[in-house]
């Protein structure tokens, strides 16, 4: 028997929410701020309409930036002129469900954390050879579980070095560079190289060579 659920999938836009992304889609994605799971406000073949949507998007959210994706051979592109360009650091990660779980799990010694790139990985409470408590990155993927590492598999941003409090927490990405598809934001030795074009960032808000496609 039909219930209330099935037919919401009637609905073109609830039923291609959930359903896989296909070869050759435009994705509109949240790429500022980054959540856990991907944020996607539209989805088309139709190339032309999602850079509009994009630039809607981008001109009605005053602290929200969204770009433009392709899905091609099963991850996220960059578009220029509507072709793959190269591969979006930031991709649809796939969380599995224990780490969710204790993520929201008020007794459980870890939580999830996510990289700038979008990768999210697991800080856990461990215990060292002297009884001395550390927090220890671990995967926390679907198809990557368990795994300890010491810098992001995604961008290679060190996770240990760079830790800190959440209560000392401050935005590392330049408020001229947020959303710019230009951004680079890794350390390089004693060197942190913002991009290609401004190694050293931009003094105001209005960089000249912003990009966010």
């Amino acid at each position: 028997m039909d219930t209330t659920c099935d037919f919401k999938f009637l609905n073109e836009r609830i039923a291609t929410y959930f359903n896989p992304f296909y070869e050759g889609e435009y994705l509109v994605i949240q790429t500022y701020p980054r959540e856990m799971s991907l944020r996607v406000s539209k989805r088309t073949f139709d190339y032309e309409s999602a850079l509009s949507h994009e630039r809607i998007q981008n001109l009605s959210h005053d602290h929200t930036s969204f770009s433009l994706r392709i899905f091609y051979q099963q991850q996220l592109w960059t578009v220029t002129e509507g072709k793959p360009n190269k591969i979006s650091k930031q991709q649809d990660w796939k969380i599995a469900g224990e780490f969710l779980n204790a993520n929201y799990d008020e007794n459980a010694e870890g939580e999830i954390v996510v990289c700038d790139c979008s990768y999210p990985f697991f800080r856990a409470l461990m215990i060292g050879d002297e009884n001395n408590e550390f927090w220890q990155p671990i995967t926390c993927l679907v198809n990557d579980q368990m795994r300890e590492i010491d810098n992001c598999p995604n961008c290679n941003f060190s996770l240990i070095e760079n830790e800190v409090d959440e209560d000392d927490f401050e935005d590392p990405i330049p408020s001229a560079c947020v959303g710019c598809q230009n951004y680079h934001g890794i350390e390089y030795g004693d060197n942190f190289l913002v991009c290609g074009i401004h190694p050293y960032g931009w003094d105001d808000n209005e960089c000249p060579d912003y990009s966010n496609k």
